[in-house]
């Protein structure tokens, strides 16, 4: 905030000063520094674990910084983990690093919104002025999941689910495939790709949604790419707590074929920043 400078006292009376003195008060209690800070902006970043380790739970990292073009600047100023609780549903084991599913589920409770306030929180701590708003839908110019799954049986089998982002793969006895679901544009299916071999082997499977000039979903499985070109339009994400559901979709009540084991699953759309 720039200061404003000495009013010509000397020559003025002392009413005239003393008013001088009170506008700059004033002009100063509606420009405080906390404004000039918010207005170079700041940005967030939040991504979703399950390295299933030790348990079912996940880990959602939120990251707070400046705003450098979209992205918390380095060394951002906040860093936070919460633990993202999940409990199971029928039969399924964690062990080895590995959700293993046999005809159960993971339901567990997500709560990006509450995260960045605390965050956010923390940061304005550290630094007065830090602002920075989340809607309880927020758009997103790009949307990322990857995962390394095993599937025994053929057939589909849902591995996130969340109402405005989900993500499914067929596994057949020669091909697999991604099917991504995201809010506005619904179902953006994938054409099979040969793997070998495709049954009986971990392969990594990537979705990744981008807007940059026109907007398109890119697949990756194993080796195997594909870019499916969408509508233009960010990714809507409702924010605030809500059930995600890792093996099963509630939508369609699929649950993922038995047999398929999970050893990492990573939700991840990159930063977002207010300018």
């Amino acid at each position: 905030m720039n200061e404003m400078s000495n009013p010509p006292y000397r020559h003025a009376s002392r009413l005239w000063m003393a008013a001088l003195l009170f506008i700059a008060l004033v002009l100063g209690a509606f420009q405080p520094v906390a404004v000039a800070q918010a207005d170079a902006g700041y940005a967030y970043y939040w991504s979703l674990t399950f390295d299933f380790e030790s348990n079912a739970d996940g880990v959602l990292q939120v990251v707070v910084g400046y705003n450098d073009g979209g992205a918390p600047q380095e060394p951002p100023l906040v860093v936070q983990s919460s633990v993202v609780p999940c409990r199971r549903v029928g039969n399924l084991t964690v062990s080895g690093g590995e959700l293993k599913l046999n005809g159960g589920y993971l339901r567990c409770d997500l709560d990006v919104k509450s995260a960045v306030k605390r965050a956010v929180a923390q940061c304005a701590e550290r630094v007065p002025g830090c602002r920075l708003e989340i809607a309880d839908n927020e758009p997103y110019v790009h949307f990322r999941t990857t995962a390394q799954v095993l599937a025994t049986n053929p057939g589909a089998a849902p591995i996130f689910y969340h109402p405005d982002a989900s993500y499914a793969i067929d596994v057949q006895s020669s091909t697999a495939r991604i099917t991504g679901a995201l809010t506005p544009h619904g179902s953006i299916p994938s054409t099979p790709a040969v793997v070998f071999p495709a049954l009986g082997a971990m392969h990594n499977y990537e979705a990744f949604y981008s807007c940059q000039g026109g907007c398109d979903m890119d697949y990756f499985v194993g080796i195997a790419a594909e870019t499916v070109a969408t509508a233009n339009a960010q990714v809507s994400f409702y924010t605030p707590a809500t059930t995600v559901y890792i093996g099963f979709n509630p939508n369609s009540g699929l649950v993922a074929p038995t047999g398929t084991h999970i050893a990492k699953l990573v939700v991840d759309p990159p930063n977002h920043g207010n300018d």
